[in-house]
């Protein structure tokens, strides 16, 4: 991929419209059909009672690299059918980073594999998640 397409797919519908990004203060490192990696700091803001990454936004982060990547150069919005997460090891150390990588692309099912890794590339956490393609048109 050019680089010109890897910047353009990076400032994609999730990017530019979705808060919770912006809340979480996630940063999207890359964003295409097939793969997306999403970034989020771990600071206070973002631990448990216990000092580890909370799992609420562990898994936010995972929803959002799958919505990156499934809604990447769409006309139309990809909205989630299903996600189920399983959280293997505390994270402990930040930035957190998740990757969604296309597992099944149908007519109207998307499929995704998301792995995330503390930062020291520890993995912490695996979702599937699989999308609807809907007819609606997303906002530019």
């Amino acid at each position: 991929m050019e680089h010109a397409d890897t910047m353009r797919d990076m400032n994609n519908y999730v990017a530019r419209h979705d808060r919770l990004v912006r809340h979480l203060q996630m940063h999207m490192e890359a964003a295409t059909p097939e793969f997306s990696r999403v970034t989020m700091p771990l600071t206070e803001h973002h631990r448990n009672g216990m000092g580890f990454a909370h799992g609420g936004a562990i898994f936010a982060l995972a929803d959002v690299a799958f919505g990156a990547a499934a809604n990447a150069g769409r006309e139309t919005g990809v909205v989630s059918l299903t996600s189920s997460i399983e959280f293997l090891r505390p994270g402990k150390v930040g930035p957190l980073a998740a990757e969604a990588r296309v597992v099944r692309e149908g007519n109207h099912v998307l499929s995704y594999d998301v792995c995330v890794f503390d930062g020291e590339g520890t993995l912490i956490a695996r979702a599937m998640s699989t999308g609807f393609i809907t007819d609606t048109p997303l906002p530019a």
